[in-house]
């Protein structure tokens, strides 16, 4: 049943991302002058959708740990809602440090949200590269133009 909801949690993530990318892209300026606002634009929009995916995660740990039956929290956790921000936060970038650790089947959860996080995280690097490359093969024509 963890194993489930971990993967409808990150199936969620990745859903939400797609639709997020489709939205930044639509507020990233058209190349011609403006270089440095695209990619400026695509950074400051994923930073913001990432905060969002970790808030929302934060979100899912709070109602399951207050089910009671999905497991618990336990070290450096003190039940707050800033607690389960920085945990989700840690799992996302997969960075995995051990001031707070799981007990139960939320383990599972948290070891999809690692999964999810680090497919999304890439998936981002992989956008702004787009975005970079559009951004350096357009400078590079209007350049090689004026000469």
């Amino acid at each position: 049943m963890a194993l489930l909801m971990g993967f409808l949690l990150a199936a969620v993530l990745g859903v939400f991302h797609h639709f997020a990318i489709l939205f930044i892209r639509l507020f990233t300026p058209h190349l011609g002058e403006q270089t440095h606002r695209g990619i400026l634009t695509a950074f400051l929009g994923l930073l913001t959708v990432h905060t969002i995916e970790i808030i929302a995660y934060a979100g899912a740990y709070k109602l399951m740990i207050d089910a009671g039956w999905w497991g618990s929290l336990t070290g450096d956790y003190d039940g707050s809602f800033y607690d389960l921000i920085y945990f989700s936060g840690i799992n996302f970038a997969t960075l995995g440090y051990a001031q707070v650790s799981t007990e139960g089947a939320i383990r599972m959860v948290t070891m999809m949200q690692a999964l999810g996080g680090f497919m999304v995280i890439t998936w981002s690097a992989t956008f702004i590269y787009t975005i970079w490359q559009d951004v350096m093969d357009n400078h590079w024509r209007l350049n090689q133009a004026e000469e």
